[in-house]
């Protein structure tokens, strides 16, 4: 008797699609390559990339890795959509993806809505005592807002610098590099959000 072909699963394609797409996204939004997360996670780049790809079904230890460096569950990933209701998502404090800088002094989590990253960027900002955060450019056009809430900073710009304490907030073109330092004499804490348009002219 002839074997019968299986016929995919709807709802397993849907899935594997979203799953690819949100380990894709929390990667751009962590300013990831292939291999800065198969470096982190310890799983293979062309696996990572057949994952993206939905290519690839992964293992639940492979998505454990993966998850894990990415700072989000394995639960939400997995998870669909919300479906009913007006509330779109809820990030638990597991599922924040947390970025440190090069001196361990700062910290920046990414609160925004991945699927809104190639847009608009949303993160809490923290620095301890001295701490630089320096950034390479973004898109042209793109503008950083950086709301203090906390504590001192000051931000350059290729080679200008403007200082802004609590309750101040500085915009400035973010499409060179650029730095933010804590010049206050206790912990830095921020709101920046990076608006990634093209359409800012000066």
């Amino acid at each position: 008797m002839a074997r019968q072909k299986r016929t995919p699963c709807p709802e397993s394609e849907a899935l594997g699609e979203k799953l690819g797409k949100t380990i894709q996204r929390l990667r751009a939004a962590g300013n990831l390559s292939l291999g800065d997360l198969s470096e982190m996670s310890g799983v293979a780049k062309s696996m990572i990339s057949q994952i993206e790809k939905n290519e690839s079904n992964p293992t639940l230890g492979t998505l454990s890795r993966l998850s894990t460096a990415l700072g989000i569950s394995v639960e939400d990933v997995l998870s669909g959509p919300t479906s009913g209701g007006n509330l779109v998502q809820k990030a638990k404090t597991q599922d924040i993806p947390l970025i440190k800088s090069e001196d361990g002094l700062c910290e920046l989590r990414i609160i925004g809505w991945v699927d809104t990253v190639q847009f608009v960027q949303w993160y809490d900002f923290q620095a301890k005592l001295g701490g630089k955060l320096e950034s390479s450019p973004h898109p042209a056009g793109s503008v950083e807002n950086l709301s203090i809430l906390t504590g001192k900073a000051r931000v350059t710009v290729a080679g200008d610098s403007w200082e802004a304490k609590a309750g101040e907030t500085l915009r400035y073109k973010a499409d060179q590099d650029h730095m933010i330092e804590n010049i206050g004499d206790g912990p830095l804490h921020a709101t920046m959000v990076n608006i990634l348009a093209t359409s800012f002219r000066s």
